[in-house]
Parts: structure tokens; C-alpha cells; sequence
């Protein structure tokens, strides 16, 4: 199956990790009138360690600030009524040919003293019970299993809260992992993720977060 990587942008989008807990799915480029995007150069070390990248040309609105770093994108915009803005970093995968995701992976919190959360999105037809498990690749002894957290018409959530452990390993990443959940007749889907950038894109956030106390 062809397939490229693509990151969602668009104004309210601070909310993937936010929708695993209160219910609400993340729109997509194509719904909200996304930016056009530049893909990764055929034959360039990041294109030939995963799948061709697209990121935002510009800015998803005049309240939403972004910044990219490798394969996954940093996004912020403020919180109504507060002064403290809201991020998360995020990567999303397209089918070739489809402008909206048909998975997405996020790192947020839910609130400030709250554990950082990987959140998970994937389509509806998956089979329960499962889990959707993320790893370096087919020979990780290591693979991380992410819970189902619920389904929406939208896509189905699973989250974890990280640990230490887990995020060392994976900063020290820098190549394609895997995403693999059971589809609705018991089959094994396997979605191509990016590990690229992702140690300079929790930094940017642990940053962002910084800064908002």
C-alpha cells in the first residue's frame, strides 16, 4: 500500500491528546482548508530512511504559532480566557492520493501537572480486544502497546502516558518505526511512522511548557 506522511495543520487542532480524554476528533487539512505543503526530496537520507514527509509552508492561523522539526511538528495556540497557550507535537499518516490522515500520533498533556501523553488515532474499524502497539522496527524485542481509550465516528483513541524509559529509547531514534493495530476482521495493519526529529520536537515542547508557567 503506498502511502506518504503528512502533518495536519489548521486552526483548533491543539487537541488530539485532548480528544483521547474528552471525546473530540481533530480535523483534517482538507476539512479546515490546509496550507499547501512541500514533500521531501526523493532520494535525500530522511526520504530514504521513511516515508516522504509534507509539512506546512506556513503558519495554520493568525492565534496558532508551528515549528517543525524533522518528521513531526510543534503547534501551539492559545487557551481561551487564560494567558497559557496549549501544544502538542504531532505526525500524521495519508494514503497516497487522500488528503486526510488515516492515523495520527500525538504528544501533549492534558493539563500542566498532568503526565505526558502519547495519543493515538486510527479508523473505526479495528477489533477489540487489541491494542495498537508502536516500534522501532520488525525485530524490536521492545514494542510499545498503547491502550484503547474510545471510538468515535471519527476514528478510534488509544493513549499511554509515557515513562522515562521509553522516552529515552525512542529520542535516541532517528529512522521509520511501525504502528500496528488490528483491523476489524483480526488482520494486522501496519502504518509507517517517523522517529526523525522527534528528541529536538519533545525539547520544543518541554520549552513551550516551560514558558507557559
Amino acid at each position: 500500500m503506498s502511502m506518504r506522511m503528512s502533518f495536519l495543520s489548521g486552526a483548533g487542532l491543539i487537541v488530539i491528546v485532548l480528544a483521547a480524554q474528552a471525546g473530540v476528533v481533530a480535523g483534517s487539512p482538507a476539512a479546515q482548508g490546509g496550507p499547501p505543503a512541500v514533500t521531501v526530496a526523493p532520494g535525500t537520507p530522511a526520504a530514504r530512511q521513511a516515508p516522504a514527509v509534507v509539512v506546512p509552508q506556513r503558519d495554520a492561523g493568525p492565534e496558532m504559532t508551528t515549528a517543525t522539526f524533522g518528521d513531526w511538528i510543534l503547534r501551539c495556540q492559545p487557551i481561551s480566557g487564560q494567558a497559557k497557550r496549549s501544544c502538542e507535537i504531532a505526525q500524521s499518516i495519508v494514503l497516497q492520493g487522500q488528503a486526510a490522515p488515516v492515523a495520527q500520533l500525538a504528544f501533549g498533556r492534558t493539563a500542566p501537572n498532568e503526565p505526558l501523553y502519547l495519543t493515538a488515532v486510527v479508523p473505526t474499524n479495528v477489533t477489540f480486544p487489541s491494542v495498537v502497539r508502536i516500534s522501532i522496527d520488525e525485530r524490536d524485542d521492545r514494542p510499545v502497546d498503547v491502550a484503547w481509550k474510545r471510538c468515535l465516528p471519527a476514528g478510534c483513541f488509544a493513549n499511554l502516558a509515557m515513562t522515562e524509559p521509553i522516552l529515552a529509547r525512542w529520542r535516541g531514534q532517528e529512522g521509520a518505526g511501525r504502528l500496528v493495530f488490528k483491523n476489524g476482521a483480526g488482520q494486522d495493519t501496519q502504518l509507517p511512522i517517523s522517529f526523525r526529529g522527534l528528541a529536538r520536537a519533545l525539547d520544543g515542547l518541554a520549552r513551550e511548557e516551560a514558558q507557559g508557567r
